[in-house]
């Protein structure tokens, strides 16, 4: 079940907020018709802040919501946001798409989400079994950066010790280009084009993404072998050094592609040549988007 001392304490923050008309909207969580299971709650009377929970079930990236019309028509905005959310919000803050003034992070201690399909089995059993992987390496609990913050009281995540970052992709990148591109081919013939990966993305914000252009046509629409891994390798290209790993890709994509294997991959090489990692600095600049003389230039041959 939800903590009831965190529930509390998002509460009356977000109360606060909105009776001093700091913000006009606070974008949370509540719980859903199933208790163990959360969803969205768009607030913007103080007398609705009641509603508001949190707990190893809130397992959506609400960041995602910043980039939209609907919401940004509100002006000042209250979020609240575990340590993976936070990281997409500093990063929407990097590339202009939000204003540091106009948001209020209301920061919450995150021990783990449990899986949606364990949803109705676990209520607050946080193991290695029962979390989404990211949990398992993710090493912002608290939020990087916060303007209030409600520590959990909820069990903490024992980890055995045998996972680090990145481990997910070792087999992929032990297997010979053969073998690669055979596993990938295997996996894009899935896809069904359905974009749910864009949708729930919250850094996928284009206004008009590269698959509805048609003048020229970048990418072939149907769902067939050429179309497909174009869409999914582009997709990963325009996500390269801007993921934050909030695996919500992944968790949307309704036929199970391993969306989070590509994303890690490129992840790790940017960390590896650039000694950057996505969201952790609002200060710094996006790593794509600068140029510096003393860049490697290995790749030019």
């Amino acid at each position: 079940m939800a903590n009831t001392k965190t529930d509390e304490k998002l509460q009356k923050i977000a109360k606060d907020l909105l009776e001093s008309g700091e913000v006009s909207l606070i974008i949370g969580y509540t719980k859903g018709s199933n208790p163990y299971r959360m969803r969205p709650l768009f607030i913007t009377k103080a007398e609705e802040a009641g509603k508001l929970s949190f707990s190893s079930h809130a397992v959506q990236d609400l960041a995602v919501f910043l980039k939209k019309p609907e919401v940004k028509k509100f002006g000042k905005i209250g979020i609240i946001v575990k340590g993976c959310d936070e990281k997409a919000v500093n990063a929407l803050i990097q590339e202009y798409q939000v204003s540091r003034d106009n948001i209020k992070i209301i920061g919450v201690e995150c021990n783990g989400v449990i899986k949606q399909n364990l949803a109705d089995k676990c209520e607050t059993n946080v193991s290695e079994s029962t979390v989404y992987d990211k949990c398992l390496i993710c090493e912002e609990h608290i939020p990087v950066i916060y303007d209030f913050l409600a520590e959990s009281e909820e069990p903490k995540l024992v980890l055995s010790g045998n996972v680090k970052p990145y481990s997910g992709i070792e087999k992929l990148e032990s297997m010979s280009a053969e073998e690669k591109n055979a596993f990938w081919a295997q996996e894009f013939d899935k896809c069904i084009k359905c974009y749910a990966c864009r949708q729930a993305c919250p850094l996928c914000y284009c206004s008009r993404c590269i698959v509805e252009k048609n003048m020229p046509q970048w990418i072939d629409t149907n769902s067939e072998e050429t179309g497909n891994a174009q869409w999914n390798l582009i997709r990963a290209y325009h996500l390269s050094g801007r993921c934050i790993g909030c695996g919500e890709c992944e968790r949307a994509c309704p036929v199970n592609i391993p969306l989070m294997l590509i994303n890690e991959k490129m992840a790790k090489d940017v960390y590896n040549m650039f000694g950057y990692k996505s969201g952790l600095d609002i200060n710094a600049k996006p790593v794509f988007g600068v140029f510096s003389e003393s860049d490697f230039n290995d790749f030019i041959k």
